[in-house]
């Protein structure tokens, strides 16, 4: 055995022309194999996060689906919604309005129209819809994460600061009217005076609210869900502490796993959760109360475009993979077939001398071999670095090269070997 060693190593040493053709062939083969497996690893890669980076979008609407803003959601649906599914980027607004001057002070309640203070209640800043985060100014140790919880903060913009001579820091007190939609659609205002109350007799003048001023921010936001103040709507809902009166205006998220929207569909219709509905030109004799939200209008044609593309092109890569190796393997029996042609006198003169051929062809089945790994050491780093695969799946692109490098080294030398010795001796060019 360390003869069969040694005879390989001077095989591989003395033949360096052989040696250094063997290895670059090994090179770009390797590269083959790692872009090849390195396609499926990242398409499998893509499937697995395409959650992360396209997912779908569970959005609350009126019944007829033409509207997924100015709704009235009761809370028993959102809270039912987040319940019974895993759901993440819940997005949630809840419309409101103030009376801080004097002349909207003094609005009838019953009447009360708006008034001069345009507020939205929101469970974090993305829901504001698309906003520009550098035109917001908190003050020191306050962040976008206030509106997250409960506190009676806000944020205010900039013209609305300077006009009412706010600073932050201060406090913003006012009557706060809750906004609710009709059947219509057309908006209508109800004094929060707590307690779970919306309105009443037993108060002539709706009391005030508190809320400490925190941040300003530019009218350059762009935000869509435009507002003069926006607060917690947590907030306004335990100021509210009654689920019966508060509900929100808009609501957004996307499952932790959208890879299961046939059997989210389903939970969503056993929660009592409708689908959008077209309603006929004429003859549409039930009510329909166009303001309720409580129907699920689902954003998943991009996810289900991307998902099934991506699988698609698994699966293909998949299918191929068998030949692609087939491939690979009578591409280095090839190689063997043309660069150990020249070595076919020396494997004759070994034998005239008595030689087994299993042996002679185990030392150049060694030296390819040791010239093939070679190969697969110095393509390693591309592969790690170019490819961007990581160690384990470089480990498995070498292991399967060397697979079928080995496969074509015995069907190339037992081409090689099938010849008569002193015929080949004896025969002259």
């Amino acid at each position: 055995m360390k003869f069969t060693v040694t005879e390989a190593r001077y095989q591989l040493t003395r033949n360096r022309g052989r040696s250094v053709i063997m290895l670059c062939v090994s090179l770009l083969l390797c590269g083959c194999i790692a872009f090849y497996l390195g396609s499926i690893t990242t398409s499998e890669r893509a499937l697995r996060n395409i959650n992360e980076s396209n997912p779908a979008v569970v959005n609350i609407c009126n019944p007829t689906g033409d509207s997924m803003e100015d709704l009235v959601i009761n809370t028993v649906h959102t809270d039912l919604l987040q319940a019974g599914w895993e759901m993440k980027d819940v997005r949630l607004t809840s419309q409101a309005a103030g009376a801080y001057s004097k002349e909207a002070r003094e609005q009838d309640p019953k009447e009360f129209s708006g008034g001069d203070t345009k507020m939205l209640g929101i469970n974090c800043v993305e829901a504001m819809g698309t906003p520009d985060l550098r035109y917001i100014t908190y003050m020191d140790g306050y962040d976008g994460s206030c509106f997250s919880g409960s506190e009676p903060l806000c944020i205010i913009s900039e013209d609305y600061a300077r006009e009412n001579d706010i600073s932050p820091g201060d406090e913003l007190s006012m009557p706060i009217y809750l906004c609710k939609y009709r059947s219509d659609r057309r908006p209508a205002y109800y004094p929060i005076f707590g307690s779970g109350t919306l309105g009443g007799d037993e108060f002539k003048t709706p009391p005030d609210w508190t809320l400490k001023v925190v941040g300003t921010f530019s009218h350059k936001l762009g935000a869509y869900h435009q507002a003069d103040v926006y607060l917690p709507a947590q907030w306004l809902r335990d100021t509210m502490d009654s689920i019966g009166d508060f509900s929100y205006s808009t609501f957004q998220c996307s499952p932790v796993d959208s890879m299961k929207l046939n059997e989210m569909k389903l939970k969503f219709l056993e929660m009592g959760f409708g689908m959008p509905f077209y309603m006929p030109v004429s003859g549409q004799s039930d009510f329909v109360d166009f303001s309720a939200g409580r129907s699920i209008w689902m954003d998943d044609e991009d996810f289900i475009k991307t998902a099934e593309k991506l699988a698609g092109t698994v699966r293909i890569y998949k299918a191929f993979m068998a030949p692609f190796f087939l491939v690979v393997v009578l591409l280095v029996t090839l190689a063997v077939l043309l660069v150990l042609r020249g070595a076919r006198r020396d494997m004759a003169l070994a034998l005239s001398i008595g030689r087994e051929k299993r042996d002679i062809a185990f030392v150049h089945l060694l030296s390819s071999l040791s010239a093939q790994g070679l190969g697969c050491l110095i393509a390693l780093p591309a592969v790690l670095l170019l490819a961007g695969a990581d160690i384990m799946t470089a480990l498995i692109i070498c292991g399967a090269f060397l697979l079928c490098a080995a496969a074509g080294d015995i069907i190339g030398l037992w081409g090689l070997l099938r010849f008569d010795a002193m015929e080949l001796l004896t025969k002259t060019d």
